[in-house]
């Protein structure tokens, strides 16, 4: 596929073929012998628990609204706004010959808005082994739209930048020769995607 201002080395991010998940951490029920009881998982507890990594823009304690919109928490405006600096400046500096100076702010205006790769999140609910359970899961495709970016066509919208948030899983361990089971919650990381961008795929 063509160049389209600069390409972004992205190795060291997942596969692309596969949604970023927490690891190797089950998010089914059935695969969970002994779920927290209800005394486990009292909010006011668990909060403590998590204490400063509890963040109400990744992560919900009830379902949140289906329609709820996204709020740009400030790690994805920072990343969005770095981004779309990066794009200009790139844009900036293409020659565009004899064209009219209107035209041609015209023509990288147009570039630069089609290079920009949207964000978009959905509320999953990972069940009662994790905690808070409803987390916002984002990515940059929408289901199997995939977003193209570049003219020529070519490009795609692909991870530029992921982070990790931590929440609670329920973790049990065999004790006296697997007899019995011990179980706790334990602070784990968590995957999201904060930045796309137009790439080769």
């Amino acid at each position: 596929c063509g160049h389209h201002f600069s390409q972004v080395p992205i190795t060291s991010l997942p596969s692309f073929s596969q949604p970023i998940r927490p690891y190797t951490l089950l998010t089914h029920t059935e695969d969970y012998h002994y779920l927290p009881k209800p005394r486990h998982r009292r909010p006011s507890h668990l909060l403590r628990l998590l204490g400063s990594s509890f963040d109400p823009f990744w992560m919900s304690i009830e379902q949140p609204p289906e329609k709820s919109t996204l709020s740009f928490s400030p790690e994805l405006r920072e990343a969005a706004a770095n981004h779309h600096l990066t794009l200009e400046k790139e844009a900036a500096g293409l020659d565009f010959g004899s064209l009219p100076s209107d035209v041609a702010s015209a023509v990288r205006s147009w570039l630069v808005s089609s290079a920009t790769c949207e964000l978009y999140y959905q509320w999953m609910d990972l069940g009662p082994a994790f905690w808070p359970r409803w987390l916002r899961q984002t990515d940059c495709e929408r289901g199997d739209r995939v977003q193209r970016c570049s003219f020529p066509s070519g490009m795609e919208c692909v991870r530029a930048q992921t982070t990790n948030i931590n929440i609670l899983a329920w973790h049990c361990q065999e004790i006296r020769d697997g007899a019995m089971k011990r179980c706790l919650w334990r602070q784990v990381p968590y995957s999201v995607v904060t930045a796309c961008t137009c790439s080769c795929k």
